[in-house]
């Protein structure tokens, strides 16, 4: 409550109250609620009692949580009253209410009383471009940038634009703000932000190529350039720009760092690593920029170079744990189990540190056996975090399932869903549980659980599809099943394969072979490549399919399905 209101509310009561109405600048009748109305006397209205009875309807309406009103009644007190923080409360009162024309007005009047207030200027900017006033917001936005100097103040403006409502007019009023500071690369690279922040593209690009145009030295113009045109799908322009800024400016890491990226992202290794190394002997002991450098690397697939890196980090003691963390995963990639594991043992804090545990409890599961692992998983069940606890459940269910360990698993996963009844995730991994079982009806229960609690869920759609499929001959519904997944996710491998399974399954083989080719083109499965191999068969295709088998076993010659197949088409 403003210190005019906490001073003043007593003399309300000794004063008296009385209707509001039209003051002498004809301002609009405010209705005052039935609670405090009082029988017109006829008496001379008296201008302070009536600012006083504003200020406590409009504050009584606000605390019942009726803005509407009580940004009515600030609003008429904001006119009576020469107090700025009486028409600030006003503005408030009415953004409360999402009522921006009476914002504005409030606003304006807070920014009359009080002209240095860089909050009512900043306020009233954004409400005069939300409500389509670009031109009239240019002077309010030019004394932001007058204030705070140009590159905060362009800034500032970019960011306020951002948060208005009405995108043209603030696009506008960008353009007018660089019009009227043409001569500022600070303008022109707001204006290209606040396009990029908008997904304007192709006008960030435009705005962005002519600001460089105009300033060749401008680093950040070119990067905002660089973004664009990578937006645009056109990472060798990207790079271009990129390349220019770093010729103008070899010392700025930030500019570097973007260089490397737009390097990576357009798989230019050749190019990669001595970009790299420049930014090493700029930030030789930078961390962050070590990571961001493994982590590029590993994005790239370069695992030799990424662990270069990662070393380098433990060796100058740096983000250690995010370092091991890593490490890890690039060990167990390689399957080098034994050194993934020391790795993950070394992470005992930061983000990673929860994954690190529950993938050394497989990994334990892996080296020293089903119960060792298990005891970790057990641990793990007891964390803090609940979010670790269900993946520690999810984690040991699926490690009884891969050893076969099916009634233990379906055990787990009926005390894991105790504790979390609506989890999809263990209804999943107990549907397939379940269908691995041999106790289709179970897994249909779980899929459809599933699909009550979210009808669209992919991978219910297509394990509940597949599984009529594969195990019933309720081929029509499996095709609706499978088909409404198909529709999602046209290109993930499994539904892919799950679509010619079924197709096969209805008679149209020469449909089912396309869906499995291309199944088995997205991903190199074995389930995937025995699917194949039978359509195959069927078609009269036999070395191919004799093929395709013998290459699925040559990556994985224990796969049941793929043994099964090889042995029911007889080679």
């Amino acid at each position: 409550m403003p210190r005019i209101l906490a001073a003043a509310l007593p003399a309300v009561f000794l004063l008296g109250c009385a209707q509001s109405h039209l003051n002498a600048s004809g301002a609009e009748y405010i209705d005052v609620p039935p609670i405090l109305s009082i029988p017109d006397t006829g008496a001379v209205h008296d201008p302070e009692a009536e600012l006083l009875f504003s200020l406590l309807a409009g504050e009584l309406a606000a605390q019942a949580g009726d803005y509407d009103q009580a940004s009515r009644y600030y609003l008429e007190a904001a006119r009576r009253s020469a107090d700025a923080q009486v028409a600030e409360r006003a503005t408030r009162l009415a953004l409360f209410a999402r009522d921006h024309s009476r914002a504005l007005r409030a606003a304006e009047r807070w920014l009359l009383l009080s002209p240095g207030s860089m909050e009512a200027v900043q306020i009233a900017a954004v409400l005069r471009v939300n409500e389509g006033e670009a031109r009239e917001s240019l002077e309010l936005l030019q004394r932001i940038v007058d204030q705070l100097g140009n590159e905060e103040g362009f800034r500032v403006a970019a960011s306020l634009l951002v948060q208005a409502e009405n995108r043209n007019a603030a696009l506008l009023a960008k353009e007018q703000l660089v019009t009227a500071n043409v001569e500022q690369p600070a303008a022109w690279q707001a204006n290209a932000e606040l396009a990029l922040r908008f997904e304007e593209f192709q006008r960030a690009r435009d705005v962005a190529q002519s600001g460089v145009e105009r300033f060749p030295d401008a680093v950040q113009l070119r990067m905002i350039l660089a973004r664009a045109l990578t937006e645009l799908d056109d990472p060798t322009a990207a790079i271009m720009a990129l390349s220019a800024a770093v010729d103008a400016h070899p010392d700025r890491r930030d500019v570097r760092l973007a260089y490397a990226r737009a390097l990576v992202d357009a798989r230019d290794f050749d190019r990669v690593r001595p970009e790299f190394e420049r930014l090493i002997v700029l930030a030789p002991n930078d961390g962050d920029l070590l990571l961001t450098m493994a982590l590029l690397s590993l994005e790239a697939g370069r695992f030799d170079l990424a662990e270069d890196y990662l070393q380098r980090l433990l060796a100058a003691g740096l983000r250690v744990h995010d370092a091991n963390y890593y490490l890890g995963r690039l060990h167990e990639q390689a399957g080098d189990f034994d050194a993934a594991r020391r790795s993950y043992r070394a992470v005992e804090t930061g983000e990673h540190s929860d994954d690190a545990k529950l993938r050394l409890a497989r990994l334990t599961a892996e080296l020293d056996g089903l119960s060792a692992g298990r005891e970790l998983y057990r641990r793990l069940q007891e964390d803090q975090d609940e979010a670790v606890v269900l993946r520690a459940y999810l984690g040991e269910a699926n490690l009884l399932r891969e050893h076969k360990q099916l009634d233990q698993a379906l055990q787990r996963l009926a005390e894991g869903l105790i504790q979390f009844p609506r989890s999809e995730q263990l209804l999943y991994l107990r549907g397939l549980v379940h269908e691995r079982a041999g106790d289709i009806a179970a897994a249909e229960a779980d899929f459809r659980a599933i699909l009550e609690m979210d009808p669209d869920n992919v991978s219910a759609l297509n394990a509940l599809g597949y599984t009529l499929a594969d195990r019933t001959d309720r081929y029509e519904e499996a095709y609706d099943l499978i088909t409404r997944a198909y529709e999602q996710n046209p290109d993930d491998a499994a539904i892919v394969d799950s679509y010619g399974w079924v197709l096969y399954r209805l008679g149209r083989l020469e449909e089912a072979v396309v869906q499995l080719e291309r199944a088995h083109s997205l991903m190199q499965d074995g389930e995937i490549a025995s699917n194949l191999a039978v359509v195959l068969w069927e078609l009269g295709r036999e070395d191919e399919s004799r093929t395709v088998i013998q290459e699925a076993l040559r990556q994985d010659p224990e796969h049941e399905r793929l043994l099964r197949v090889k042995r029911e088409l007889g080679f």
